[in-house]
């Protein structure tokens, strides 16, 4: 299956607060614990222009590259390399889109470019599938709804 992968979920948020959760906060709901090369421990940074990277340290400072941005608009949209415990020249891509709806923000994810795998591609494709569900799931369980005034 060398399909891209889509997946989308609408969350309580301006699309502003949703891109933010999405990238300069992601190390408060990224699941670590299950998905990480240095374990739940580890911090991740996501940063705030195109050219840089996504990278995981862990408690004693190694550092692991999970990707690189290669587009960015705040609040609008995000692309970036995608190849956690791999090497770049492994890369996929994951394109993360954010609309304005009057639900909140409409979360867009495509995650494709396995072809580059080779003979993994199938594997590592479909291991995504569900692992983005997971993911997206604890994005969604990070949302802070503010509180009545």
């Amino acid at each position: 299956m060398n399909d891209p992968i889509k997946k989308t979920l609408t969350v309580p948020l301006t699309a502003e607060e949703a891109f933010t959760l999405f990238t300069t906060k992601m190390d408060t709901w990224w699941p670590s614990a299950k998905f990480s090369v240095f374990g739940e421990k580890a911090k991740i940074t996501f940063p705030n222009h195109k050219g840089g990277d996504i990278v995981e340290t862990s408690e004693d400072g190694q550092r692991d590259v999970w990707g690189t941005l290669i587009a960015y608009d705040p609040g609008v949209f995000l692309s970036f390399t995608w190849h956690p415990g791999r090497p770049a020249s492994e890369a996929t891509v994951v394109t993360v889109e954010f609309t304005q709806t009057e639900a909140g923000t409409k979360c867009d994810l495509t995650h494709g470019g396995f072809g580059i795998l080779g003979d993994t591609a199938d594997a590592v494709s479909n291991s995504y599938l569900t692992g983005w569900d997971l993911v997206l799931g604890c994005y969604a369980s990070a949302v802070k709804v503010p509180a009545m005034a």
